[in-house]
């Protein structure tokens, strides 16, 4: 495994906990607009999506091409490959 890659997943998963964070204290009873905090969710949710399929790499689960970021490849059960988000 590339300690590398897995010290970047980590400090991406640490980046979003901290919008997370952001996102909660900025919730409209502080005054932000619910289209603040719903940006912050959605570069937070990207920012997981890009984490969870660099660990899935690292660990040597397929991926699929098509999508960005890259969604785990499930086979059913006729070997076919399957890519929850194509």
């Amino acid at each position: 495994m590339d300690i590398d890659a897995l010290h970047s997943t980590l400090l991406s998963i640490s980046l979003v906990s901290d919008k997370l964070r952001t996102a909660r204290k900025n919730l409209p009873a502080n005054g932000h607009s619910p289209v603040d905090v719903g940006n912050l969710l959605d570069k937070a949710e990207g920012d997981l999506r890009v984490a969870k399929a660099t660990l899935a790499h690292e660990l040597g689960f397929r991926l699929c091409p098509r999508c960005w970021p890259p969604e785990l490849i499930a086979t059913d059960r006729s070997g076919r490959a399957h890519c929850p988000a194509c």
